[in-house]
């Protein structure tokens, strides 16, 4: 055997004895990720804890509201619900939240029997909620990090609840139930590497997951090249046959001829996850996009105008929240059906609000009703109708723009849209509807990861058996 030959042996050999196990993990966990993602407040969650808002109970306007938060300059965002069955404004400033009483202009003050109090909607089964102030557990990543810390209220229903209430809003910012933190131990914390102690450290996670995904795919991709050289068709071994392997070697020899450009892709597009060393990185839509989206900041004359007008005249409604659209104010409304602007707005000034993204710059507008490549949901309900609004520029900037909502809901990038068909389309097998279509993704997708489980299980056999022969 020549020299490179027998390194590539070596190498293969101690990755797969290093990194196989990993590797395998990911392939079982992946399955359990299509049905159990990691824990997630989603849109209809939040509207089931939300209550009605009561008309009389607001009494101070949002500018007085603000006064009382004594921070400088002018929030970012708005908005009004109910908290504990006491209206409250929620201010974003500095990406961070700070919240005031809207009955008695006091700024909220968060304590454990306020946050059981407020995860109770959450938690209707329970008889007794307990709570405590955590900075940080196993389902607290993502995009709860402006509430922080939180209060995890533990409910002894029959799902077994655990909550998470922001001590800054005292808003529901993520649920779990005891079935759903299970399944993800199985799931997202092994495909992720999601434990606390590391994944608590972003960069150093990062690191983690690029190397050892970089490791792997470098595993895959000796042992195609090894085993296209051990394979003969012409010249074929003892018995005819064209691999020399039998047993668990001739199953890894097979399999991952069979399978192995599907593992590459896979482990590369994983790699590619985490933007390792900032290739095909996308700023994404931008504090400084939405502001200029709006047409300047929220002003005093915004935040003093009345607004009890507007609850009483929406019964049912959940929040409001003060949006402004090319210069001009407006609220967006939630009630338990949807969400949407109090005032219709008019094609032109949408339109002027989304030039005003990218100055100067030639745009094109598409309404769009259904999904393209660029503006779609895997699995789920994406924002519709949109309006696409592509700028004339070398990086092929795209908004994508919900009328009703008067929100950029989207963006797209030259490196976001290289990454959807190498990240999504490689890694979820997410190329087009058809193919994203139940239950036939189901069944590609199980069918291929079984297929890949086996294969890298023979190589983790082989490897640890050679390894205890060693020993």
């Amino acid at each position: 055997m020549s020299s490179w030959k027998r390194q590539a042996h070596l190498w293969h050999r101690w990755l797969g004895i290093v990194f196989g196990l990993l590797v395998l993990l990911w392939f079982g966990s992946g399955v359990v990720m299509m049905y159990v993602p990691y824990p997630a407040l989603t849109e209809a969650e939040r509207m089931a804890w939300l209550a009605p808002l009561a008309a009389p109970q607001v009494r101070v306007t949002a500018w007085d509201a603000w006064r009382a938060a004594d921070r400088p300059g002018m929030p970012a965002a708005v908005r009004l619900n109910q908290v504990a069955g006491r209206p409250a404004y929620h201010f974003q400033a500095d990406g961070r939240w700070w919240s005031v009483w809207a009955d008695s202009g006091q700024p909220l003050r968060m304590t454990a029997a306020l946050a059981a109090d407020s995860a109770r909607n959450a938690a209707p089964g329970a008889r007794r909620l307990s709570a405590e102030l955590i900075d940080i557990d196993q389902w607290t990543f993502g995009r709860v990090q402006e509430h922080k810390p939180l209060y995890r209220v533990s409910a002894d229903d029959a799902a077994g609840s655990v909550l998470y209430v922001s001590s800054r809003t005292g808003e529901l910012v993520r649920d779990t139930t005891r079935s759903e933190r299970a399944w993800n131990w199985a799931g997202s914390v092994i495909h992720w590497i999601y434990f606390t102690p590391l994944r608590e450290h972003g960069q150093p996670w990062r690191q983690v997951v690029m190397w050892t995904s970089a490791s792997a795919l470098l595993l895959a991709l000796l042992g195609m090249v090894l085993g296209i050289l051990r394979l003969r068709v012409r010249r074929r071994y003892a018995g005819g046959r064209c691999s020399p392997y039998r047993g668990w070697q001739a199953w890894h020899h097979w399999l991952g001829l069979s399978i192995g450009t599907l593992m590459l892709t896979w482990l590369f597009s994983g790699w590619l996850s985490v933007t390792p060393f900032g290739w095909l990185a996308s700023p994404g839509v931008t504090a400084e996009d939405r502001q200029a989206f709006a047409g300047g900041a929220l002003s005093r004359e915004d935040l003093a105008a009345p607004v009890d007008g507007i609850v009483r005249a929406h019964p049912g409604l959940l929040e409001l929240e003060w949006r402004r659209i090319g210069g001009q104010l407006n609220f967006s409304l939630l009630d338990r059906g949807r969400r949407q602007l109090l005032l219709p707005v008019s094609t032109e000034r949408l339109q002027q609000a989304m030039r005003a993204l990218r100055p100067g710059v030639p745009v094109t507008f598409v309404s769009l009703t259904s999904e393209d490549d660029y503006h779609y949901s895997h699995h789920q309900q994406a924002v519709l109708p949109v309006v696409r609004a592509q700028f004339d520029l070398a990086d092929d900037t795209t908004f994508y723009i919900d009328p009703l909502q008067g929100d950029i809901v989207g963006y797209a990038d030259r490196n976001s849209k290289w990454n959807r068909w190498l990240f999504n389309g490689l890694h979820q097998l997410d190329f087009a509807s058809p193919l994203r279509a139940r239950p036939v993704w189901d069944v590609v997708v199980i069918v291929l990861c079984g297929l890949g489980f086996v294969a890298t299980l023979a190589g983790v056999v082989l490897g640890w058996r050679r390894l205890a022969r060693r020993s």
